[in-house]
């Protein structure tokens, strides 16, 4: 996988990133307090770092391979590939969507090899999200952690 940002595949965030630059420069971002700027670009920047996370996600589905050496713990080759599953991951900068190839047997369930090489977690969040979640809660009520994640990240 070779690519880099000028790359077709990082169209969607480029196209942000210029709409950032765009609002930069107009009349409206004029009229802002550094606080006021300082709060959008806050947030327009978080989506252009999910954008780029999402449009990397993207590319490493299409240059996924399919695998001849997938096994499950019982030693069963699977040989059935299935492409285009996505599953859902809540990250520090938004929700994202992983799409990778499920090695398939009847009655067992799928097995995805790209979740093991990007160390996904078996459940929604990311571990930096759980990372934040654990440091963030550790310091006073459910509330706040959330309130402190929210501000940090977006993500409620």
């Amino acid at each position: 996988m070779t690519a880099n940002c000028a790359d077709p595949a990082f169209s969607t965030s480029r196209d942000r990133f210029e709409q950032v630059c765009s609002f930069l420069g107009d009349q409206e971002a004029a009229s802002l307090t550094h606080g006021e700027l300082e709060q959008q670009l806050s947030v327009d920047l978080r989506e252009l770092v999910r954008l780029l996370y999402q449009d990397h996600l993207d590319l490493r589905a299409a240059g996924e391979q399919r695998r001849d050496d997938v096994v499950d713990a019982g030693g069963s080759r699977r040989a059935r590939v299935e492409a285009s599953h996505v599953r859902p991951l809540q990250t520090i900068f938004g929700a994202v969507d992983v799409t990778r190839l499920a090695y398939r047997r009847r009655g067992q369930a799928n097995l995805y090899p790209a979740d093991a090489a990007l160390n996904l977690p078996r459940e929604l969040h990311s571990h930096g999200l759980r990372e934040l979640s654990a440091i963030e809660s550790s310091r006073g009520s459910f509330e706040d952690a959330s309130d402190a994640i929210r501000r940090a990240s977006g993500v409620r």
